[in-house]
């Protein structure tokens, strides 16, 4: 296999696994009903396994650019593609709602690192003037998941069980990890920069707290709730304040000095939100 192909197929695997991720997620939301009964919970619980999902995805995100720092694409693959594998098999022999949960939030760890690995791939393997063109194919395969998702979750509800889905996401990532073990290399040498470990808590215990916030909406505007208000307004205000004094690595806040990427953020984070949601609904 020429190095092109070779890459080429590294970005597949991961921009498969990526895939994967958010596949199990929005193909969840149609199984909620069939998987109420056999947990027997409610609504509001069960719905942490695509909130918890989400989240951990998010918080995981944060720490992207120092991960791409310090390992290399091949084991920030093969601990991804492991760990969405494990979770997948929690989630399809779980007798109880917390194995469950606990298998979506390891599951996590797939989506959560594939993501932005894949879009480091394509800037650090593909020719530059052809970079904007594979940034609009991995695009494309984020957009594709959950437009596809519902349908795909309806038809193993309908057919078949809500186990299922995570039986063939198990089999796919099992041929992804033996795929991607032998094209999925090290493109770049490592270093060892200094981690933020006080502002990554800080900012993970602000989207805990925020997420909470927003799902004790239903139950209306009581004392708990302007607790999580108030908690959420004090931790991301110690984050901007540690964040103008930090060195290490984390987040660069002057990014959003540039109106251009604000903007731009916004649009992505408000397309998101209703895409989900609608999905959800």
């Amino acid at each position: 296999m020429n190095t092109q192909r070779k890459n080429m197929t590294a970005i597949l695997m991961v921009a498969v696994l990526a895939f994967l991720g958010i596949l199990t997620e929005t193909s969840l939301n149609v199984t909620f009903p069939e998987m109420m009964k056999d947990f027997k919970v409610s609504l509001d619980t069960i719905q942490w396994t695509t909130t918890g999902y989400l989240l951990a995805i998010a918080i995981l995100m944060i720490s992207s650019s120092y991960l791409n720092k310090r390992f290399t694409a091949r084991a920030i693959f093969l601990f991804a593609s492991g760990s969405f594998l494990i979770g997948s098999l929690l989630c399809l022999f779980s007798s109880n709602f917390e194995i469950m949960l606990l298998g979506r939030i390891i599951s996590s760890c797939g989506a959560g690192l594939a993501t932005p690995l894949m879009f480091n791939l394509v800037t650090e393997l593909m020719p530059r003037e052809k970079i904007g063109f594979y940034m609009g194919l991995a695009g494309l395969v984020l957009a594709m998941a959950p437009s596809l998702g519902p349908s795909f979750g309806g038809i193993i509800a309908y057919y078949f069980n809500w186990r299922v889905i995570f039986s063939i996401s198990s089999v796919l990532a099992i041929i992804v990890i033996l795929i991607g073990l032998r094209v999925v290399g090290k493109y770049h040498e490592v270093s060892h920069p200094s981690f933020d470990w006080v502002r990554y808590i800080v900012i993970s215990l602000f989207m805990v707290d925020f997420t909470l916030m927003i799902n004790h909406l239903s139950s209306g505007f009581d004392l708990q709730f302007f607790l999580y208000l108030v908690f959420a307004i004090l931790s991301m205000g110690l984050f901007i304040h540690l964040s103008k004094n930090s060195q290490k690595t984390l987040i660069n806040l002057a990014i959003f000095k540039d109106a251009a990427f604000v903007y731009a953020m916004l649009a992505f984070f408000l397309i998101q939100f209703i895409n989900i949601g609608v999905s959800f609904v």
